[in-house]
């Protein structure tokens, strides 16, 4: 069977970039379980670096792969720069590795070809650890700049079209057709209900204040308060127990 390891950036005491009302370990966990889901779909045997807000060090990362025995190594990331104004995507290899260019472009070009961004910033080399040290073919994608507002936006919204964007362009490599969808079920957490929308906005930048990234959808002709899109239920159970030790009347919906 094809094993395919994803590792999703950063987690636990490092956030990575930081923009926007986001983090980048929340952002590169939960597209790097929307693309699991996926490729588990195509009957891949998916391995992780992690799928909790945990820190994994850079040579764990890399020797789980190797120890996996994984066909292809793929890091999900979050780019940032000090002038906001950067923005779009870019996907890396190891320097010489030809098969670690050719899964880097296949990704690359399928973000892109996907259209949900208009800036390609091409493939790229680099001297990354999780890289240098896996033995199979190995791309790192930066997917978006989280400190330019528009890229956030996409970071925050758009995240199940990057995971099927991303998947194709894995899929592609390994010579697997794809199928469609991987049938993800979506759990997020909910903080409140309201008829009148500036009371959700009210709670929105208030969770906002304390660090959280909350956004605001109406539905059924209310305005609901929303955190996180997690494909694993745990995640948003320890999301709502956190809320609601905060004291906030939280629950999860699922989609």
């Amino acid at each position: 069977m094809t094993k395919v390891f994803l590792d999703a950036g950063h987690g636990g005491k490092d956030p990575g970039a930081l923009g926007n009302g986001l983090k980048e370990k929340d952002i590169a966990l939960s597209v790097t379980l929307k693309i699991g889901n996926i490729l588990k779909n195509h009957g891949i045997d998916v391995r992780y670096s992690r799928t909790t807000d945990v820190f994994v060090e850079l040579a764990d990362r890399a020797a789980k792969a190797n120890n996996a025995g994984a066909n292809v190594f793929v890091s999900i990331h979050c780019n940032s720069f000090d002038d906001s104004s950067a923005k779009g995507v870019e996907t890396y290899s190891y320097p010489g590795s030809t098969t670690g260019a050719k899964l880097s472009k296949a990704i690359q070009d399928s973000i892109i070809s996907s259209g949900v961004y208009t800036v390609n910033r091409g493939i790229k080399t680099a001297n990354f650890a999780v890289l240098r040290l896996t033995n199979m073919p190995a791309a790192l994608v930066e997917l978006a700049f989280i400190t330019n507002s528009q890229d956030a936006n996409i970071l925050k919204n758009r995240q199940d079209d990057l995971a099927v964007a991303i998947s194709k362009g894995i899929l592609n490599n390994l010579g697997i057709p794809y199928k469609g969808g991987g049938g993800t079920t979506l759990y997020k957490v909910q903080v409140g209900a309201f008829s009148v929308k500036s009371n959700a906005d009210n709670l929105a930048n208030e969770l906002k204040g304390k660090g959280y990234s909350p956004i605001v959808v109406t539905s059924g002709g209310l305005y609901k308060v929303q955190l996180g899109a997690f494909s694993v239920r745990a995640n948003a159970d320890a999301l709502v127990n956190e809320l609601k030790s905060k004291g906030y009347d939280a629950i999860v919906v699922i989609e």
